[in-house]
């Protein structure tokens, strides 16, 4: 059983916020079967927590944000184990917080932490809390929950702003019911936010800001939705039907036999922290068993600041599905991302691509958008049309992560007349004036089997005006399992300046007459442009700061190499061929291309592919694979 299975929840005493009477219960029971490593990782980290100094504070800033999220584990502990150590040290941490003077930190999300964490020990130590202390936690929730609601990012349904200070101002309204007539405001703003949230949540389970914000703002938001059913406030999950969808994010975003570590669009690193409870959540509303399965892929031997929540959250009633039986490809078609591998085990080659509107396409339809400020994902990229190449347990072709700067230059994706796309140029996007851009980015077709998975992309009206950029649709195929194949189709005007840009952290050299490379590792990408014809080409290094890239000595800056290949006229069409090669030993790909037909093959296996020069439908693909021949 799971905290979504609690039974009668319409009158239940203290504790009342997640945990229950009946639930501090059931664990006890299952601390010692099913639910044994849980507890004893739970247990691991409260004994850290509790050991762990009190640092020196000015206010709620980032870099304190974890006790918040941590401090729970000792009001569980204590509930567990009835040890005074526990209870001891919640007190020590509830009023190291409430002595600081400011809770004002990093945008709210400071000021939630925390208050989220108090409101769940004020709750579930109420009985066993000095009323001294009691008094002082619940006057300080009030006077920073109404800053909360004044100062939050109301619109931004579509990043994890507003899910954490839902959560805040929901979880304290939760607390406080029934003691403090300010409780019935903070919860009536915490539901209208929620409903907002739950209604404009990307029908395919995605997240645009990218899995790192996915986890942060989903992780907030499932702590008062939990909340609010145990108490008998309100059942939010029929009518969420994001969450039954969005354990696909993570799975197919992960990378092989590498849970942890993410293909990372948006302001995400590749190197991410999962914890497993976000899987186990979706796993018990959904009944899911490969949300299930991965969840028990996240866990680790280590304790961790939400192994509580893991506790909480697993139901060993679910039966795992293996999620190594899945099919290789899946199109995420509301934000219009797809992520493709050859497998599932370590030495995979995974591919991801996006092409599609900042907010979803449900949401970019949506005659509110403008009075919504456009739902609000700040965290993404100006990257339509780009791809990403990881194969053998490295990055060959890359996003930089999270960007200081946001710019199309820093993505696998054309430059026009030394343009990029709309938003670009601040710290964070300017999604409104991405989403302003029309018709908005789409995946026109998508296919998938076992010989090779396509793509196509239309970047719509995506670039600015001075880009003078009439169409770009990129048709991406993968050779299964190490070749890939992108042509892309350019109109401009008549006297325009494309750039196609490849993006690597390694260095990029030339190794043949028109033939590079990047090698990571010893695992290599080798490339082959054979469009345009008369090309330009500059191997180009910069220096930008982001959290992908190796740091220069004594600099938060990394440097970014780039092959730019350059054409000019008013079309352009590129031909470019990439495979995956073991080692420097490896036998590079024999190519045949006569501007009709390209023939593909390495070692022992070929391929035949037709070029459509001219295809006569916007979504009529450029490659059509007509056999494969295995020697």
């Amino acid at each position: 059983m799971s905290l979504f299975n609690t039974g009668d929840v319409s009158r239940l005493d203290r504790p009342k916020l997640i945990l229950t009477p009946d639930r501090i219960e059931e664990l006890k029971v299952m601390s010692k079967t099913s639910h044994k490593q849980l507890f004893e990782l739970a247990l691991q980290s409260a004994d850290a927590f509790a050991a762990k100094a009190v640092p020196q504070f000015q206010n709620a800033h980032n870099a304190h944000r974890d006790i918040g999220d941590t401090m729970p584990v000792l009001g569980l502990a204590y509930l567990m184990t009835g040890e005074e150590v526990y209870l001891s040290a919640a007190e020590k941490w509830l009023q190291a917080l409430l002595a600081v003077p400011s809770w004002k930190g990093s945008s709210n999300l400071g000021r939630s932490s925390w208050t989220v964490g108090c409101a769940l020990l004020y709750d579930w130590l109420y009985d066993d809390l000095q009323e001294e202390m009691r008094f002082q936690i619940k006057e300080r929730l009030l006077s920073e929950v109404p800053i909360i609601m004044e100062t939050a990012s109301f619109t931004r349904a579509l990043s994890n702003h507003l899910l954490i200070e839902t959560s805040a101002v929901g979880l304290t309204g939760l607390a406080l019911r029934g003691e403090r007539k300010e409780a019935e405001c903070f919860l009536e703003q915490a539901d209208e936010w929620a409903n907002y949230i739950i209604d404009y949540a990307p029908t395919d389970g995605s997240w645009g800001e990218g899995i790192r914000y996915w986890a942060y703002g989903t992780g907030y938001f499932l702590r008062f939705i939990a909340a609010a059913k145990t108490t008998g406030y309100k059942d939010y999950y029929p009518q969420y039907n994001w969450l039954k969808e969005t354990g696909w994010f993570p799975i197919y975003f992960s990378l092989p036999e590498r849970p942890t570590e993410v293909i990372n669009f948006g302001d995400c690193g590749s190197e991410r922290y999962l914890p497993p409870f976000l899987l186990y959540q979706a796993a018990g509303v959904a009944q899911n068993g490969y949300f299930q399965n991965f969840g028990n892929c996240l866990l680790s031997g280590e304790p961790h600041k939400f192994s509580w929540l893991d506790l909480l959250s697993y139901d060993s009633a679910i039966a795992t599905q293996d999620i190594h039986s899945l099919p290789t490809l899946r199109h995420f078609d509301d934000h219009g991302f797809v992520t493709m591998r050859s497998g599932w085990d370590a030495d995979a080659t995974a591919i991801g691509f996006r092409c599609g509107p900042a907010p979803g396409h449900r949401n970019q339809k949506d005659p509110g958008r403008v009075d919504n400020r456009g739902f609000g994902p700040g965290h993404q990229h100006p990257d339509i049309n780009s791809f990403n190449i990881y194969s053998r347990g490295q990055w060959l072709a890359i996003d930089p992560g999270y960007t200081h700067v946001k710019e199309t230059r820093n993505h696998n994706t054309i430059i026009a007349n030394g343009y990029g796309q709309a938003g670009a140029g601040g710290k964070w996007l300017d999604y409104m004036a991405f989403e302003a851009r029309e018709p908005a980015p789409r995946i026109l077709k998508v296919e998938s089997n076992s010989v090779y998975d396509y793509v196509l992309g239309d970047a719509g009206n995506v670039y600015v005006d001075e880009a003078r950029l009439k169409h770009f649709r990129r048709h991406l195929l993968f050779l299964k399992s190490d070749i890939i194949v992108v042509a892309d189709d350019l109109y401009g005007d008549e006297d325009s300046h494309f750039e196609w840009l490849l993006n690597g952290r390694e260095e990029i050299a030339e190794c043949g007459a028109g033939q590079f490379e990047i090698v990571s590792n010893g695992v290599r990408l080798w490339i082959q442009p054979l469009l345009p014809q008369s090309f330009t080409h500059e191997i180009q290094e910069r220096s930008i700061k982001a959290s992908d890239l190796k740091s220069q000595p004594d600099s938060e800056m990394g440097l970014l190499h780039t092959l730019n290949l350059q054409t000019t006229g008013d079309r352009a069409r590129y031909l470019v061929v990439m495979s995956v090669l073991n080692d420097s030993g490896s036998a590079t790909p024999v190519l045949s291309f006569d501007g009709q037909h390209l023939d593909v093959t390495l070692n022992n296996t070929s391929w035949h592919v037709q070029y459509v020069q001219c295809p006569k439908t916007a979504d009529e693909p450029m490659l059509v694979v007509e056999k494969r021949i295995d020697k």
